[in-house]
């Protein structure tokens, strides 16, 4: 993966993981991470995992997985939930085209470029001169181009996906870092009210959603220059 595209994960230690699990609204599917919680992460510090990449690296995959329940006594069904929320803090590229309200004319001309998706658009955006010499080579706009990346900047946050992030372009909160600044209950009014407006998505999201969004945003990674 593009560097610094995703947060560091050596830097999420297993208490603080562990933590954020215990205090955190999941969802139906991953309620089971709170069975047993502390026996369990017991368990992960006595086979050396002391943070959310150790931890990454030893549920990798599926068989890793199964690997690591029969050594450990640990639920497979458990370490395979586990290993997908891991995988929720470091989210795949998107596709350019799947952002709301881009013009084809100018996913052609990324396209042209190889630029496809938000990791590849990432490596020539990270500064205005960056976006002005991109801009100029594929005779896009610069105000397209800079609210490309600030969608960009904005899906490497957890749970954010392309619609999203499209809410939150139209709102004061339209990067990672002012995210980060932000305060719960303002910010999911102003999102709730643009959605109202402009119907991005049926959806239903909540000020916890939001909280979850603003504690992720501050561990991601502030390269993008504006």
């Amino acid at each position: 993966m593009v560097e610094n595209y995703h947060i560091n994960l050596k830097k999420i230690s297993l208490n603080k993981f562990q933590e954020e699990i215990k205090n955190s609204k999941l969802l139906p599917s991953r309620k089971i991470l709170k069975d047993d919680l502390d026996k369990r992460f017991k368990i992960l510090k006595e086979n050396e995992v002391d943070n959310l990449q150790d931890l990454a690296n030893l549920l990798k995959t599926p068989k890793k997985a199964r690997e690591f329940a029969g050594k450990s006594g640990l639920p497979e069904d458990y370490l395979l939930i586990l290993r997908r929320e891991i995988n929720s803090y470091t989210p795949n590229p998107v596709n350019l085209g799947k952002f709301p309200g881009v013009q084809d004319e100018t996913l052609n001309k990324l396209n042209s470029a190889r630029i496809k998706n938000t990791a590849h658009l990432f490596k020539r955006v990270k500064t205005p001169e960056d976006r002005e010499n991109l801009a100029t080579e594929l005779g896009i706009p610069c105000k397209d181009l800079l609210e490309l990346t600030k969608l960009t900047d904005l899906v490497r946050i957890k749970w954010v996906g392309p619609v999203f992030a499209r809410i939150f372009l139209d709102s004061e909160a339209d990067t990672a870092a002012k995210i980060a600044k932000s305060k719960p209950d303002p910010l999911y009014k102003s999102l709730v009210e643009i959605n109202n407006q402009k119907n991005y998505t049926k959806s239903k999201f909540t000020e916890s959603d939001v909280a979850t969004c603003i504690k992720v945003a501050i561990m991601v990674p502030k390269v993008i220059e504006y």
